[in-house]
């Protein structure tokens, strides 16, 4: 298969009008792949070549990028450059300086071949690394079509962003190989329990939706948190479980998932990125009292004051997020991990077996020490009871608790945000205060003290149903100096020239962001909007739900996904809760 064939497709996909009209161009891609090159055609869709988790990405830098395409062009570094100031990308300024060449006289580009090279590039480190990486690309781009090399050196430097999310790539594998989008579900499923597209791809081509039906769940492929609604009241709660529920402590740490294979330890955090070097002291506590050989574990792990044992808050825990220093920050912040939730055990998928029996099965699995214990949980009956825990909670330095279903049908929804677990925390105790995570999409340049930094960013949620990102709030408070210099730094390598293609936007910031970073805020309360486009005609015509008054608490949530980021539906549900209260006021 020609690399030419997804160049084409990539193109489509850019000048797509909408969602249907990309799920069908990649449909149409699909169906021309070879099953044997089903898996590397997923992964290049996604601008990869591996699953997250495996934490090789290829992102090289534009420097080095803008040299192989001086190198492959026969131009100076300055032309380059010239021509990147002209059109904003390099791969734009790729495909202009190589436009008079054209393809002829060149042997085709094979997927194959791209997808090894760009492995090379990738992985290549040590002596040398750098020369290998820059002329590894060359070689590529040499070879390439104008409009090739314009993929090829955005795919290379981490910047192919076609605006395609997991979910259409889903519907699109659905459509060809598994009977129709109909069977998104089962792919879907896969896909959570895996975290890996392109063994999805590999499987659903191999057997369809019957074959992707038989996944298990594996140690060493993280699989996608189950998460949880919102709910602000203890009889509501109590009411949507059916007057019966575990509450259980809601720790204010960094959830984590632990998978042991023998002797071997890997950590996950939320967002599947492997942290494992980050945490040495919590593996130490697993390798003593992990009983299974081969497992998968959620907990929490919090930072520990060393002088009293008392629990420390999230910010403190952040400061183990680090490359160097591990040792010095172990003796700083110490770690506890409360373990909550058995994935897997000895051979054994346990995400389709019932809340209590993942329980009896964690208690049987977990040695309990001073730092690792199972998640204090509490079986409540009435308001009063599920109250009075979450108070106690609350003293002991938690968040608030998480509720969870007891049913016969409270299997593990890995990915998805069900009525079986709900958060009932702090914050929700007043009726204008509800802390959202949302993913930053603009920004609107300072004035006054602010000017050459960022005097407000524009922010939205999640949307599962549409994968886009609505805008609900644009926020400028809440922010010290040190947060607007991290924040410049961190969305600096995901600038846009334009609008990103799953961001629904009605306003027009000075800058665009590639959805990525997520924030925490605080605001007074939810309003209709003309201007934001959340829900966007759900309360009424022409108008979506806005965020009045928001602060940036200063918690970056760097364990979230932009698609972990609060939902539409969380925001409508919050909307509609407090229409409901003003109404009996």
């Amino acid at each position: 298969m020609r690399y030419r064939v997804m160049a084409e497709a990539y193109q489509q996909l850019e000048e797509a009008s909408g969602r249907l009209k990309m799920i069908a161009t990649l449909a149409e891609l699909f169906r021309h792949t070879p099953p044997d090159l089903l898996t590397p055609v997923t992964y290049l869709c996604q601008g990869k070549i591996a699953p997250d988790f495996a934490g090789v990405e290829i992102g090289l830098a534009e420097k080095l990028a803008a040299r192989a395409v001086a190198d492959a062009a026969g131009a100076t570094e300055d032309r380059v450059a010239a021509s990147l100031r002209r059109t904003g990308d390099l791969g734009s300024a790729a495909e202009h300086l190589l436009g008079r060449r054209g393809a002829d006289g060149h042997p085709a580009l094979g997927v194959r071949e791209v997808f090894e090279e760009l492995r090379a590039i990738a992985t290549a480190s040590g002596k040398g690394a750098q020369a290998h990486k820059i002329s590894g690309l060359a070689r590529l781009i040499r070879r390439a079509s104008p409009l090739e090399a314009r993929y090829l050196v955005r795919t290379a430097t981490g910047k192919l962003r076609l605006g395609v999310g997991d979910a259409t790539i889903l519907d699109a594998l659905a459509e060809v190989h598994a009977g129709g989008r109909a069977q998104r579900p089962a792919l879907e499923r896969a896909y959570n329990i895996s975290s890996d597209l392109g063994l999805v791809a590999a499987t659903v081509a191999r057997g369809g939706a019957t074959a992707v039906e038989r996944l298990e769940v594996r140690p060493g492929n993280p699989v996608r948190p189950m998460l949880a609604q919102r709910v602000s009241s203890a009889g509501e709660i109590l009411r949507r479980f059916k007057g019966a529920c575990v509450a259980e402590y809601k720790y204010d740490g960094e959830r984590v998932q632990v998978h042991r294979r023998d002797e071997e330890f890997l950590i996950f955090s939320r967002r599947l990125e492997r942290i494992t070097d980050q945490y040495p002291d919590a593996i130490k506590l697993l390798e003593e009292g992990l009983r299974p050989k081969r497992a998968i574990l959620e907990a929490e792990v919090v930072a520990i004051d060393p002088e009293s044992g008392d629990l420390r808050p999230f910010q403190e825990l952040m400061h183990r997020r680090r490359k160097y220093g591990i040792e010095e920050a172990m003796r700083r912040y110490p770690v506890g991990l409360f373990a909550f939730d058995l994935l897997y055990a000895e051979g054994h998928d346990l995400t389709r077996r019932p809340y209590p029996e993942r329980r009896a099965a964690l208690a049987e699995a977990i040695k309990r020490s001073d730092h690792l214990r199972m998640a204090t949980q509490e079986t409540v009956h009435t308001p009063e009871e599920l109250q009075a825990f979450f108070e106690q909670a609350v003293t002991d330095g938690c968040e608030g608790v998480m509720c969870k279903s007891v049913a016969p049908d409270s299997v593990y929804q890995a990915g998805t945000r069900g009525w079986l677990w709900i958060k009932y925390k702090r914050e929700y105790q007043t009726a204008l205060q509800d802390t959202l995570d949302l993913v930053v999409v603009g920004a609107l340049h300072g004035r006054g003290k602010r000017r050459g930094k960022y005097g407000a960013l524009l922010l939205s949620a999640y949307d599962p149903a549409n994968d886009a990102f609505p805008t609900v709030t644009k926020v400028g408070t809440g922010f010290t100096d040190a947060h607007l210099a991290e924040i410049f730094e961190r969305l600096a390598p995901y600038q846009a020239s334009h609008r990103p293609r799953r961001v629904d936007s009605r306003m027009e910031p000075d800058i665009w962001f590639e959805p990525t970073l997520v924030l925490e805020v605080i605001g007074a309360e939810l309003t209709l909007s003309p201007i934001h486009t959340a829900a966007w005609g759900r309360a009424q015509e022409n108008a979506g739900l806005a965020l009045r008054f928001p602060r940036f608490t200063g918690r970056f949530r760097d364990d979230k996904a932009p698609e972990d980021a609060t939902t539409v539906d969380e925001l409508w549900q919050m909307f509609q809760r407090a229409r409901a209260r003003n109404r009996k006021a």
